[in-house]
């Protein structure tokens, strides 16, 4: 392999020369530079350049400079454009070896407008559009202004808003992206171009609710891809860009306060602030740091009901058959900083370095009472009886996870007349350690008398019916005590370099590039969680009490017990600690905490080597753009081995099927390696063509992949008690990786004085899917029904095929044609449809024959914003919907597959059926008023309908978890000096 690369590099060498030497021996050429500002000096990123009649084009950089090279000696009429701003218009004479330089200043068309030039986020709106008009890909962007026009407290809600991209939201925020209908392993997420790791220890995707909105200067979202990118990326591709300095000095700093009326009250705030300047001759060098900081005190209200099916006599019915009570109490920590440094060596070069650190404490604490109802014996008008072999559990945990992101980078950009190099090393590094140290009293009431009413499926209410209080906290005992040391964590290096050659054919400008890139990732995770349990002192509930009550707890619906305070716990559990068995073992003096711990360690390298070729040239009105990228992927691991005990003794000396006490429990740990080696060859096609009257159509064809997690590809075992459900995940080493073709077209109008019309189509064929599967673990299960038993057993698998096609389609246009008061009104919408179908393999789930949708395809997703923008006013008005979803694939059909899938009770649509995620309808506001110069009061209210988060089973009407989070008001200051 590294002979095809070392060849590849051959031939590209020698193709590029042959576009250097012609024009070594043309005639000397000159060029035209500058700088694009608008009427207050701020710099105008993605301004378009036309040099006419040499049909040549170029696009102002984040600073607002351009550079057009290789210009004969002659007359030319210069004319830059911005979509929300007046054309500018200058002839320029050439001379041969010269340098021509232009200040472009583009005004308002009118005084209408002069808001485009005032309003940050009608600044931003435009800077979006005209990023979008310029780019060679379909890509959508999301300035800082107008993340900060709406709470959009991570990035994950700031790119929720997006045509196509829903959200899976955990804890009143997004986290995941899921873009196009694909789960979020299926796109790429970088910082300034740098792959970012992801600190958990069980997936590749990063969890976007740890770096903060304020951090960034913009967000671009990528949904087809040139051979100069990444080739991760089959959903899409987001790429966090940070901050560089501008030509003005740059002050902006925000205090922003809230308030939650949930559980008597919880409260917010947060504090931004950067600063950026330029200096020296010719302002070359700059500077720029900004910092934010974010505490949440937020809470939540959680049932999570357990759903399957009993039988009455020979009847099947659907059944609640345990109900998690669930309170949580957080105090989250999220901050982090970004710098910049730059140094302008001539117009189009410079040399560069950046940093990105963020950090995210979640912590909190959780309180959940279980019902267990015990044996259904009667089911009539929504009311189901029990006998009474029910009892109760408590257990109270607290959440210590801390994540945190790095990644630097430096580099440089030589623009040498008709050659242009770029170059780049970067180092990333993420990691997550603490967990979640967990008490259980599980010792609770027995022999209780359980009713269940029904009538409202989504919140199941138990009722006691032979007195028994569930509630007297001197029935419930420590019976376990956990303490969590885990630890993951990933080091990425990587460098790349480019050249790009222009050249000349006929009439026609071309630009021939070629590049490489080396990735290495090393990847580990450790986990030590001893376990402490069976006192013989009997500690209770009672002891550890805290004051804190919910008597309005889920609307007053359900009841919340007393719950305990976390230091009492600990005083009380290390007072006693003596009385506990420490990592007990079974009846064969063999320690349960094996499986617990030595199958979830793991390490491992993945490796890519990627480069590729990519011509680019111009026909008239059109643009073509053709490349091949070449990936190779190293990947090794090591892992360990769990073997557990047989469920039958030896047969002889004992009879055959003689049960084994000991069966499921740990025999031995062997350290595992593996790992493999695979080559891409991944083309893409990108054609645009503009029409008259600011109109674009544009078509792309790529190949992409997407690669296992590293967890589902070691032979690991995760266990998490305390999930939602409780979980059980197992690697799966003869995993491979995921690849598509993918089509776009799209046709895109430009309105004038601000304002942009796109629709779309797009199909990917995948093979190879990646498909999350889940089935409940049987206590029977010989190797893991011991410990496991009701657990969700979560393993990823390979299935032969799937597809994905959809529409979308977006308006955004500030309606300034209006008269009067009502020219200040914008509109903001975009809709998304996106219809998928996977096959599965032989076997699957019992033979499983239908064809649902993949994981994370939400049929309808759609964005509608309303927005006000006069005089010192500015107001943002945002509702986002996504429709339900399967998470994770459940069902099983019975003996004859596709028979009894349609049965309302045991069919795909019954209380077994898959895990969805429930729809989701947000809405949001935020209102700003300027009092002085760069001073504003800003006034929000975030998730205004109180939208339930949570999932079910096969119908909405099984739910598995519903939470809510209340209502949030904000309210602060902002400040900016000099914002360009």
């Amino acid at each position: 392999m590294r002979r095809c690369f070392q060849s590849l590099f051959l031939i590209t060498m020698l193709f590029s020369m042959l576009w250097v030497n012609p024009a070594a021996a043309q005639e000397a050429k000159g060029s035209v530079t500058g700088t694009v500002k608008d009427s207050s000096g701020g710099a105008l990123k993605g301004a378009l350049l036309d040099l006419e009649p040499t049909a040549q084009r170029g696009v102002s950089d984040d600073q607002g400079q351009f550079k057009i090279t290789d210009v004969p000696s002659g007359q030319y009429t210069l004319t830059v454009s911005y979509v929300g701003l007046a054309n500018f218009t200058q002839s320029v004479t050439v001379a041969a070896g010269q340098s021509v330089g232009v200040n472009a200043v583009l005004n308002v068309a009118g005084v209408s407008d002069q808001v485009v030039v005032t309003a940050e986020r009608i600044q931003g709106e435009a800077e979006a559009i005209n990023i979008e008009r310029t780019a060679d890909d379909i890509v959508q962007v999301l300035p800082l202004s107008v993340i900060h026009s709406l709470p959009n407290t991570n990035i994950a809600d700031a790119v929720g808003r997006l045509p196509s991209v829903t959200l899976e939201r955990d804890e009143g925020e997004g986290k995941y992206l899921q873009i196009r209908g694909t789960e979020p392993r299926l796109s790429n997420f970088t910082i300034n171009g740098v792959n970012i790791p992801s600190p958990e220890p069980n997936v590749r995707n990063i969890k976007l609710d740890v770096i903060p909105s304020s951090i960034v200067d913009r967000i671009e979202v990528y949904k087809t891809l040139s051979a100069n990118q990444d080739a991760d990326a089959i959903g899409g591709s987001v790429n966090l860009v940070t901050k560089t300095a501008g030509e003005k000095p740059t002050v902006s700093m925000d205090a922003i306060g809230g308030y939650t009326p949930i559980q008597s009250g919880r409260w917010l705030d947060s504090f931004n602030g950067g600063v950026g300047y330029r200096f020296g001759e010719s302002k070359k060098f700059g500077v720029m740091f900004g910092g934010t900081y974010d505490w949440n005190s937020r809470g939540i209200d959680d049932t999570e009901p357990g759903q399957g099916t009993a039988l009455i006599g020979t009847t099947p019915i659907a059944v609640t058959n345990t109900q998690d009570i669930r309170e949580y109490q957080y105090y989250r920590t999220r901050y982090g900083f970004a710098t910049g440094l730059d140094y302008r060596l001539s117009p189009g070069s410079n040399l560069y370095a950046k940093g990105v650190f963020s950090d995210f404490r979640d912590f909190g604490d959780t309180w959940v009472y279980t019902i267990n109802p015990g044996t259904a014996l009667t089911q009539s008008g929504g009311i189901t009886t029990f006998d009474n072999t029910g009892n109760m559990a408590y257990r109270h945990y607290i959440r210590r996870p801390d994540q945190q992101i790095m990644s630097f980078s430096t580099g440089g950009r030589h623009d040498l007349s008709s050659t242009l190099i770029t170059y780049e090393f970067a180092i990333s590094r993420s990691h997550q350690y603490g967990g979640f140290l967990t008490t259980n009293f599980n010792n609770g009431p027995v022999n209780v008398a359980f009713n269940l009413d029904n009538t409202n499926p989504f919140i199941p209410k138990f009722s006691v019916t032979n007195g028994v209080n569930i509630y007297d906290p001197t029935q419930y005992s420590i019976n376990q005590q956990e303490f969590i040391d885990t630890y993951s964590a990933e080091m990425s290096l990587q460098g790349s370099a480019s050249m790009a050659q222009r050249y000349t054919l006929g009439s026609h400008l071309g630009t021939f590039e070629m590049g490489f890139k080396v990735r290495n990732s090393d990847k580990n995770n450790f986990s030590d969680n001893p376990y402490y349990r069976n006192p013989t002192v009997n500690m209770t509930l009672s002891q550890v009490l805290t004051p804190f009550t919910n008597p309005n707890y889920y609307g007053g619906q359900l009841t919340l017990g007393p719950v305990s305070d976390y230091n009492k716990i600990i005083s009380l559990v290390d007072a006693n600690l003596g009385s506990f068995t420490v990592n007990p073992t079974n009846a064969a003096g063999i320690s349960y905490d094996h499986l617990h711990n030595d199958s979830a360690d793991y390490s491992g390298t993945e490796r890519v080597v990627a480069a590729y070729l990519m011509n680019s040239i111009s026909f008239g009105n059109s643009r073509l753009q053709a490349g091949v990228r070449i990936e190779e992927t190293s990947e090794t691991y090591t892992a360990n081995l769990v073997q557990t005990i047989a469920p039958f003794l030896p047969s002889p000396p004992n009879p055959p099927n003689t049960p084994n006490p000991n069966a499921g429990m740990w025999a031995s740990t062997t350290p595992t390696p593996g790992g493999g080696t695979y080559i891409d060859v991944l083309p893409s096609v990108q054609w645009q063509y503009t029409l008259p009257r600011n109109t674009d159509i544009r078509a792309n064809y790529s190949m992409s992949i997407a690669r296992p997690n590293f967890s589902d590809l070691v032979p690991s075992v995760y266990a998490d008690p305390n999930g939602s459900p409780k979980s059980l995940a197992l690697g799966n080493p003869g995993l491979l990786s995921t690849k598509a073709n993918n089509v776009d077209i799209m046709i895109e109008h430009f309105f004038q004085p601000l304002g942009i019309l796109q629709a779309g189509f797009f199909y990917k064929d995948l093979s190879n899917p990646i498909y999350g599967t889940t089935s409940t673990v049987q206590a029977s299960d010989p190797v893991y029904g011991a410990l496991y038993a009701g657990y969700q057993k979560q393993q990823s698998i390979n299935g032969p095929n799937a597809n994905i096609e959809g529409f979308e389609a977006m308006w955004e246009q500030r309606l300034s044609f209006l008269p009067g008061v009502l020219n200040g009104f914008g509109v903001s919408a975009n809709y998304g449809y996106t219809t998928s179908q996977v096959t599965f393999p032989t076997g699957f789930n019992g033979g499983r024959i239908d064809h649902p949708t993949l994981q994370r395809t939400a049929p309808n997703s759609w964005n509608l914003g309303f927005t006000y923008d006069k005089s010192r006013f500015s107001m943002r008005f945002g509702v986002s919907h996504n429709d339900a979803n399967i998470y994770a694939y459940n069902y099983a059909t019975g003996s004859t597959p596709g028979q009894q899938d349609s049965d309302p009770i045991l069919g795909l649509k019954g209380p077994t059926g898959d895990i969805y995620q429930y729809s989701h309808t947000q809405v949001d506001i935020q209102g700003s008023y300027k009092m002085y110069k760069g001073l504003q009061l800003v006034v929000s209210g975030l998730n205004l309908t109180n939208e339930v988060f949570g999932f079910y089973q096969g119908s909405p009407i099984y739910p598995i978890q519903r939470e809510f989070y209340k209502p949030s008001v904000m309210f602060g200051m902002r400040y900016n000096f000099g914002a360009e």
